[in-house]
Formats: structure tokens, C-alpha cells, sequence
């Protein structure tokens, strides 16, 4: 690839700045991508393929230095270029900048000649790496953001559409070349790199937490990585919707149909507890309604992701989404402590799902968009009420949720408790609640 190819991904919060950089860089022959704000500059990261990333520092939520945390939880320096462009001119804003992994620092104004020079160095030292990287077989993607539709990974799995996607990756519908079978494919956003302990922490990790085997937990048949050090799991294709697609479609949901998914859902997750293997990312879009044929077969998506993942970050010196391992609306209060947490974490996330499928909302709704709003709700305040919301509701179903919501780990039933006690229900709502059962 020739520098007057390359794509370079602008970021900045003000249009000016952006359109007058993006206009000139367009004269200058290359491809252009723009972003208004971390967010969408990580979308395109996802998305589409980019040679170097021109990153403005200064921009609200999310900062140009947590955007450049999170691109080096993926690609190294020599993979993709970051050049922080801002007007923070302080040698400590440069230090704390180039620690965390850009490649070099441009201030405003922009003397363009001078930046298109040090575009066109990076650039340069990005091919001299490429060149010495040890070969990968034909259609073998070089990098995560590189696999897509027509990739072949380890030689025996062709990549088809792509069929779903998160915070850990891609997912793609896939062909396994040997066996003539169709498996679904989910490529890893986190590198493991080619460093030898790397790849040992992150198969034996792998292995460690795709040992759960349950019928409502999606099969894990195969787990590798690359030559060039992408790494992926190979699941059983799943037929149907997953359960935000349905709760996005239907509102709200019964406490029957709430009981046929959820507690399904507890029985996997009884099963993985009792093999040492906690989830951490309980969510709606985590929880898949299977319809192979007539029949539906809830099951568990991503079991043990976020170990996986953290392992291969670990191998980089680095965490997934640069701290937290899930997603903060389901996350139990421990978990923002960075303590020790363990299968009760796990419950709450089931609780704010149950408390999500039977009232249409999750139970803490913050005013502003800043995520620390969240954590704070979810150390300190207590969930709404149901009932106010859903006066039919009976009082054992809204103390059930409750329980499952409380702030302590101990004062939550397990996994196997939850379940049971929520099949009960939806069959005799108006059953009374045992708290020494429940609890």
C-alpha cells in the first residue's frame, strides 16, 4: 500500500477543525474517515479499515486519552499510528500522551506542512514493520479490524456475513472448511499477540472458561489465534433473536414469559458457578432466544469473554475498554469497588435484567450521559419500587427482585435460589415469600 492510500481517521469535537484538516488531507491524496467524539471514532475503528489516526485530546466525555487507552487495548503503535493534534502544549499533557501510546504530538495551530511530514514518518514506520512481520497464509487477516467476510482463520474457518457484534468483537457466521459446517465465529477486538506467554495465558484462560457445557449455554467448540496474533472463538450457529431484540419489540414481559427465560438462565449459570467460572456480563443482549424449529431454547451468549479477553489484554499490560471487564448497567455494586467479587455478582446482573423484562426500564435511569452518574446509583441508591409501576404485580415476584438487587452479596439468593423461587411464582404469584429459601 502506497502513503497515498492510506486512510487516516480524523477526531475532533469542533467541525472547523475538522473539515479545514480533512479537506487538506484530501488534497494531499489521502483517504479520509472524520469523527466528532470518541464514540464514533471507535465505531470506525470497528468498522472500517484505517492507517493512522490523527486524535484530538481535548473533547467532552470521552477524552482524545481514553479513545488512545482504548485503541492500544487493540492495536500496538506499529499496527496503528495515533498522533494526538491539541492545544494542551504543557511537556506533562506530551508525557502522559506518549505513555499511554501515541506516536507523536502535533499542537494548534497546526503548521500543516510540518504534521503532513510527520503523517508520512509514521506511515513509513508503519510498512518497515509490516515488511518485517512474519508472513500469514493467503486470506489470513494481519489485525481483528482486518477480519471480515472472506478472511480464513487457522486455515479452517472461512468468515461469511457478519451477524452481531460488541464490546469484545465481532461475530461472524462462518464456514468450517474441513467438516463442511456452518459455526459462528467471534473474532476478538483484543489481540493476544505473538508473545509466547501471551498466547499461553490466553489459550489456558480460554480453556478455563469455556469448560461450561449446558444446554442453555451456547457451545464453545473451538478457541485459537493467529500467526498474526488475532485471536477468536468458534461457537454453535443459534437461530432466532437475542433477548434486547425481543424486550426492543414487545415492552414489557409477563412474569410466565419472564420465568421460561430467566430461569433457563439460572441453571447455566448454577452450572458454571459450580465449575469456578463466573460470567461477568449478564445482559439482555447477552441472553439468546434459540428457535431450532418449533421450540425455544434460551442460552447464554459470550461465557466467559471477558476472562478471555482480559487475558489477551493482560499480555499487552492492559485491560479491555482500559478498566472494567462488562457492561456498568448490569454490573453489581462490587464490581465498580475493583474488589473481590464472585457468582453473586452475577445474580445482581440477572436481577437488573428481570427488573428490565417486567417493568420496560432498567432500574437506575441517570439524568446525564457521564457514566460515573451510573456508578454512583448503583453503589448508593436503591432500585425504584415495581409495584408503583406495575400495581398487579405481586408482592412475593417485587421482593424476589429486590433480594436479587440488594447491595450486599450475602443478602442475595444464588443462582439455583433465584430460578426456582421464579418458576414457583409465575406459576402461584401470590405465593408468600420464605426469605430463608429465597436467601
Amino acid at each position: 500500500m502506497s502513503e497515498r492510500a492510506a486512510s487516516v481517521l480524523v477526531v475532533d469535537d469542533l467541525p472547523a477543525n475538522l473539515d479545514l484538516m480533512a479537506r487538506r488531507l484530501e488534497r494531499s491524496g489521502f483517504r479520509v474517515l472524520t469523527a466528532a467524539d470518541g464514540p464514533e471514532a471507535l465505531r470506525v475503528l470497528a468498522e472500517q479499515a484505517v492507517d493512522l489516526v490523527l486524535l484530538d485530546i481535548m473533547m467532552p466525555g470521552m477524552t482524545g486519552l481514553d479513545v488512545l487507552q482504548r485503541v492500544r487495548s487493540t492495536w500496538s503503535p506499529t499496527v496503528l499510528p495515533v498522533i494526538m493534534v491539541t492545544a494542551k502544549t504543557d511537556s506533562a499533557d506530551v508525557i502522559e500522551a506518549l505513555g499511554l501510546g501515541a506516536n507523536d504530538y502535533v499542537t494548534k495551530p497546526v503548521d500543516y506542512p510540518v504534521a503532513l511530514a510527520r503523517i508520512h514518518a509514521q506511515l513509513r514506520t508503519r510498512e518497515a514493520a509490516r515488511a518485517e512481520a512474519p508472513p500469514v497464509a493467503e486470506g489470513e487477516p494481519r489485525s481483528a479490524a482486518q477480519a471480515g467476510p472472506g478472511s480464513v482463520l487457522g486455515g479452517r474457518y472461512r468468515l461469511a456475513s457478519r451477524i452481531g457484534g460488541g464490546s469484545f468483537g465481532n461475530v461472524f457466521r462462518a464456514r468450517h472448511l474441513e467438516l463442511d459446517r456452518e459455526v459462528a465465529v467471534k473474532v476478538l477486538s483484543t489481540s493476544a499477540g505473538t508473545d509466547p506467554e501471551a498466547l499461553a495465558r490466553f489459550r489456558r484462560e480460554g480453556v478455563s472458561a469455556c469448560r461450561v457445557k449446558h444446554p442453555h449455554a451456547v457451545a464453545v467448540l473451538d478457541l485459537g489465534v493467529t500467526s498474526a496474533g488475532v485471536a477468536y472463538l468458534v461457537m454453535e450457529l443459534l437461530e432466532g433473536r437475542s433477548l434486547d431484540v425481543e424486550l426492543e419489540k414487545q415492552g414489557r414481559l409477563s412474569p410466565r414469559r419472564c420465568a421460561e427465560i430467566l430461569a433457563p438462565v439460572c441453571r447455566a449459570l448454577t452450572a458454571a458457578h459450580a465449575a469456578g467460572v463466573v460470567h461477568r456480563d449478564i445482559k439482555p443482549s447477552n441472553i439468546f432466544l434459540h428457535r431450532p424449529g418449533k421450540n425455544e431454547v434460551p442460552k447464554i451468549l459470550d461465557f466467559g469473554i471477558a476472562k478471555i479477553a482480559g487475558a489477551a489484554a493482560l499480555g499487552q499490560n492492559l485491560t479491555v475498554d482500559g478498566s472494567l471487564l462488562g457492561t456498568p448497567a448490569y454490573m453489581a455494586p462490587e464490581r465498580f469497588r475493583r474488589g473481590a467479587y464472585g457468582p453473586k455478582s452475577d445474580v445482581y446482573s440477572v436481577g437488573t435484567v428481570l427488573y428490565e423484562m417486567l417493568s420496560g426500564r432498567l432500574p437506575f435511569v441517570p439524568s446525564s450521559a457521564d457514566p460515573l452518574v451510573l456508578v454512583a446509583m448503583q453503589l448508593e441508591d436503591e432500585p425504584p419500587p415495581l409495584r408503583p409501576l406495575l400495581p398487579e404485580l405481586s408482592p412475593a415476584l417485587e421482593a424476589l427482585v429486590r433480594t436479587a438487587l440488594a447491595k450486599d452479596p450475602e443478602a442475595r439468593p444464588t443462582t439455583q435460589l433465584l430460578g426456582r423461587r421464579l418458576e414457583e411464582l409465575a406459576m402461584d404469584p401470590f405465593t408468600p415469600l420464605d426469605d430463608e429459601r429465597v436467601g
